[in-house]
């Protein structure tokens, strides 16, 4: 799971989907209070950034006319340390990653950036 915390006009239909489903599936580890251990060291979520991330993401599905009938709804963080709770995924290295990796998630940033 992973929350590339970029601009979510930039993502293609894949990458915005995906997070938005991971930031649904994820919830579940937060209720079951799994380790996230791993993902912290990778960079790759915010816990405390769910719930906006994931209204940041409908707006978008919104706007390119996708549905979305999944509301979400924060779960108890408490059982986390201050670092896992309130990490900051860095920005600039996930928007490089996913450039790297996605032929359509970089057509839409270049896109973006020449409007």
């Amino acid at each position: 799971m992973r929350m590339w915390m970029i601009n979510p006009k930039i993502l293609c239909r894949q990458h915005l989907l995906g997070e938005h489903s991971e930031i649904h599936k994820h919830r579940h580890n937060f209720i079951k209070k799994h380790s996230i251990n791993k993902r912290i060291q990778l960079g790759q979520i915010e816990p405390a950034s769910m719930s906006i991330r994931h209204d940041e993401l409908v707006i978008e599905m919104l706007n390119r006319g996708y549905n979305h009938k999944s509301d979400y709804e924060m779960p108890d963080l408490s059982y986390l340390n201050e670092h896992q709770r309130y990490f900051i995924v860095d920005r600039n290295m996930a928007l490089k990653d996913l450039l790297n990796r996605c032929e359509e998630c970089n057509k839409r940033y270049r896109e973006l950036i020449n409007e």
